[in-house]
């Protein structure tokens, strides 16, 4: 493997791992938001279920990536074993 390679594949993992953070990080502050907009009627079980939402979406949009993650680490190790 060459070191355009490593390099391609190495960057593939940190823009997934920007992308996942930047996901959770915008689902916490929409949780915030809710809260303080809604500061009387946002309880505790409104915050769990609009947890749970944001959960669901974290889930749907981040899986593609921890794939791209999980693969990647595995090529490296293949390939960094192999030589």
């Amino acid at each position: 493997m060459n070191r355009a390679t490593q390099i391609l594949i190495f960057s593939a993992v940190v823009i997934s791992i920007i992308i996942v953070s930047a996901v959770c990080w915008h689902s916490v502050t929409e949780i915030h938001y809710l809260k303080s907009f809604y500061p009387q009627q946002f309880g505790v079980e409104e915050a769990f279920y609009a947890s749970a939402v944001e959960l669901v979406k974290v889930l749907i949009i981040g899986i593609p990536f921890f794939f791209i993650i999980v693969a990647a680490c595995c090529l490296l190790h293949y390939w960094k074993r192999k030589s």
